[in-house]
């Protein structure tokens, strides 16, 4: 069997993605799978359960290929070529990947939300959003739908298993002393960043008794604040081997909070419109998520849409401005005694 996967996202995507394709993996090491991906989570599924081949593309060029027919026609030529008997298609695709599929030729198409997509019958089989509204969910779903459709005979767990990371990152060991915190103020998109200056607030307080690393990573992080010392991975694995070596992780709803959460990291996350399926999947029990107790649009975010702003105009962003320095840090040192905030 060929299988080509469709997955052009951001990193926290990827990371409740990667389970699917290693359980695919796994199970059929015969098949072969094609992924379809953008470059910096490529590093992701490397290891002993990869694709046995990565496209990369950067995920604006291939949503937006359309504007260039000649791009857009290379990919289909490209996906054509290798023959698929399915393709697999993530929730979170645009129109291209599900144009791109619609023409691979594959009779067995199966993937999630159709909502404002352009491609008529891009998909034989839609899988609808899981009753628990996680997207680990949705992904394990789908692809227990493709091993059934293609007759395998091998059943995925009930429950999405925890991704192999042990490729990525170095594992660091940890110097007796105090305790070590990461932050990471960024964000993919300005909606869901809790303010800079408020983290840099609150890793000075932490650094008065606690060794704080700030990373500075992309435009939207900052430079390390006084008292602090700066981290700046290269790669996906540098960052990796920043959060192994962290005993808390702080940061917004992102995508390196998802790669620590799957490393097994403490955390405390400062969530505002994020829709609650994007939550920390696995140990649960370490990770403390800051969300607005009571306001009534909050979580405004839904899997299947892209939020394009805050829809509070008499209060934007309240879902955010809620939270003081002095309650995250909070929250951060009861997570670092293993009492939940």
């Amino acid at each position: 069997m060929r299988i080509v996967i469709f997955k052009f996202n951001h990193l926290g995507d990827n990371v409740v993605f990667l389970p699917a394709v290693q359980a695919l993996r796994r199970l059929q090491p015969d098949w072969h799978l094609t992924l379809l991906t953008t470059p910096n989570e490529s590093e992701l599924y490397r290891g002993p359960f990869a694709p046995q081949e990565i496209l990369t593309s950067p995920k604006l060029a291939f949503d937006k290929s359309h504007r260039r027919p000649w791009v857009l026609a290379r990919w289909i030529w490209q996906v054509r070529r290798r023959r698929p008997d399915a393709c697999l298609v993530s929730f979170d695709q645009g129109s291209a990947a599900h144009l791109v599929a619609k023409l691979s030729g594959a009779p067995v198409r199966i993937g999630g939300n159709l909502e404002n997509i352009r491609v008529w019958d891009s998909l034989t089989t839609v899988i609808p959003q899981p009753a628990d509204g996680r997207p680990v969910t949705w992904h394990w779903d789908m692809t227990r739908e493709l091993l059934r459709v293609l007759g395998s005979g091998a059943m995925l767990p009930a429950t999405p298993s925890l991704p192999d990371l042990e490729h990525l990152g170095a594992r660091p060991a940890k110097a007796a002393g105090r305790q070590r915190i990461l932050v990471h103020a960024g964000a993919s998109r300005p909606i869901n960043q809790w303010p800079v200056e408020k983290f840099a607030t609150v890793a000075r307080d932490l650094a008065r008794d606690h060794d704080v690393a700030w990373i500075e990573h992309g435009g939207t992080t900052g430079p390390a604040p006084s008292g602090t010392t700066a981290a700046r991975p290269l790669s996906l694995g540098d960052l990796a081997s920043h959060l192994r070596g962290a005993d808390l992780f702080l940061g917004n709803n992102s995508g390196p909070m998802h790669l620590a959460n799957a490393l097994g990291v403490r955390g405390v996350a400062v969530t505002g419109p994020s829709a609650l399926g994007w939550n920390p999947f696995w140990f649960q029990e370490h990770w403390t998520v800051l969300r607005h107790p009571s306001l009534a649009c909050a979580p405004c975010e839904r899997l299947s849409v892209a939020l394009e702003g805050c829809v509070n105009l008499a209060s934007p962003m309240a879902c955010l401005a809620y939270w003081t320095a002095e309650r995250v840090a909070a929250a951060c040192r009861a997570q670092l005694t293993g009492v939940a905030a």
